[in-house]
Order: C-alpha cells, then sequence, then structure tokens
C-alpha cells in the first residue's frame, strides 16, 4: 500500500497540472511564495520575536531550496554536482551560531530553564560538539 501511495505521489509531481515543471522552475516558485509568505507575517502584527524566527526558518528553507537549485543546475550541465556540499556545510555554522547566540538570550530572560524540553539532549550535543570544534580549532592554528 505504502508502495502504490509512493508511486501515485511521484507520477502527479510529475503531472502537468500538477506542477510537474522542471525542479528548478518549482524551486523558484516555492522562493517566490516563501517571500511572500514573510511579508504577510512581517504586516500582521506579529511579536518581533516571532517575525524574527520565522524569517530565520525562511531563510534557512530558501538557502536549503537554493542549494538543491543549484544541484540539480550543476547536474543538468555536467557539472559536479556535490560542490554545493560545502557551502551547505557553511550556512549551517552561521545558522548554528545564531541560534546559539539567540539561546543565550533565551537563557539570560529566563525563557529557558532547567525545564525546557530537549535541554539536556542539547546539553550534550554542546559539549560534544565543542570537543570537536576544539579539536579542529586548535590544529587549525
Amino acid at each position: 500500500m505504502i508502495a502504490q501511495e509512493k508511486t501515485s505521489r511521484e507520477n502527479q509531481a510529475s503531472s502537468p497540472e500538477a506542477g510537474g515543471a522542471r525542479p528548478v522552475q518549482r524551486l523558484t516558485a516555492m522562493i517566490a511564495a516563501l517571500s511572500d509568505a514573510q511579508q504577510l507575517a512581517n504586516s500582521n502584527g506579529l511579536d518581533a520575536r516571532i517575525q524574527i524566527e520565522f524569517r530565520h526558518a525562511l531563510d534557512h528553507i530558501r538557502q536549503t531550496a537554493s542549494a538543491v537549485q543549484q544541484w540539480f543546475e550543476a547536474a543538468d550541465k555536467s557539472a559536479d554536482p556535490y560542490a554545493v556540499l560545502p557551502v551547505l556545510a557553511a550556512q549551517r555554522v552561521n545558522r548554528t551560531s545564531q541560534l546559539a547566540k539567540d539561546l543565550s538570550t533565551d537563557l539570560a530572560n529566563m525563557d529557558v530553564t532547567v525545564e525546557t524540553q530537549g535541554l539536556q539532549d542539547l546539553y550534550q550535543a554542546v559539549g560534544q560538539l565543542h570537543r570537536q570544534l576544539d579539536v579542529l580549532c586548535k590544529h587549525g592554528k
């Protein structure tokens, strides 16, 4: 049953009436729709913190969609699509830096407490990340 649903979705995605345009064209349309969503959110009186979080999420989606678009374009031109992977890694580093700054602000404002769900997992992940960065940065000097 699951295989039939997957095949049905794949057929719908490639059909002209379901927006079966080339992936690059569909991604371009999606990126434009995300910009429209951001304009809508900015104009409807949301709390500034929610607007900022929404903008960051949309920026992440746009950047990832752009990388997917670059992948398809490179593949179409018989270029190396894997060249996009370091770009994604750099975006992830920047996004993580921004999230760390935002979490520091949340901690200072006591919006994050010991009862916040996932805090222990975050603590362990940040510890592991710190150890790996420590090794990398010490060897990079």
